[in-house]
């Protein structure tokens, strides 16, 4: 695998040099409309667009201003706490 992908056919110190030129906005990915959501929305709403989006985050929005992040994992983690309420 090694000599397959060349992983260390240049130094370390170069593949930094390159890393440190590059600008963000060449690889970030701009959000679509259907990755924001509310802070007033209810979770029911995250889940649908989360599941059916496929998404693992939505931006969370308080007017025009991006107020947090809502990822998957933290839905997850409410319905199995209240999954956990509703066995006691």
């Amino acid at each position: 695998m090694l000599e397959k992908y060349a992983l260390w056919d240049k130094p370390l110190k170069d593949v930094c040099g390159k890393a440190a030129k590059l600008k963000v906005k060449t690889f970030m990915y701009a959000p679509t409309a259907g990755e924001y959501i509310h802070e007033s929305a209810s979770l029911e709403a995250a889940m649908h667009l989360l599941v059916m989006g496929r998404h693992q985050s939505l931006l969370v929005n308080r007017g025009d201003d991006i107020v947090g992040i809502l990822r998957l994992t933290d839905v997850f983690m409410e319905i199995f706490r209240l999954m956990r309420i509703c066995e006691l």
